[in-house]
């Protein structure tokens, strides 16, 4: 009996804690956008995969910033570094690296609320067809 317990506090209770962590901070996650507000029904998620040190990814951000404030449909942003360890965490970004096959940074993939990859483009977008994408969305 008493190994039993040493083995639920050292393996099952830790583990089930993570689990609900990961779950919630993944929720957070997924309802954030520019500026921390929340978006309310939101058509769109636009994933843009970056590097701190690609010049190119700062552009990236400034043509995605231009756009975002003259868009029509509620998008959610998720900002995935490929080089550290942040946002949801390594096994995140790397699953996400995986699945949508990024090669490059930066690249945008915008993928619609029943989870379809809409469009998925390497290298720079300008602000116009980052608003033809999201707005082109029903």
């Amino acid at each position: 009996m008493k190994n039993w317990i040493i083995v639920l506090l050292i393996f099952v209770v830790p583990l089930a804690l993570y689990a609900f962590l990961d779950a919630k901070a993944q929720s957070d996650m997924m309802c954030k956008v520019e500026g921390n507000a929340a978006v309310k029904n939101p058509k769109l998620k636009v994933m843009k995969f970056t590097s701190p040190m690609c010049s190119e990814c700062k552009e990236a951000q400034k043509e995605l910033d231009t756009a975002l404030k003259n868009v029509q449909n509620p998008v959610v942003v998720e900002e995935i570094n490929v080089v550290e360890n942040v946002g949801k965490g390594v096994e995140y970004n790397k699953a996400a690296i995986k699945k949508f096959k990024v090669s490059v940074v930066p690249t945008f993939v915008f993928v619609n609320k029943e989870g379809t990859v809409v469009k998925k483009r390497e290298g720079l977008m300008k602000s116009e067809e980052i608003i033809e994408v999201i707005d082109g969305v029903k």
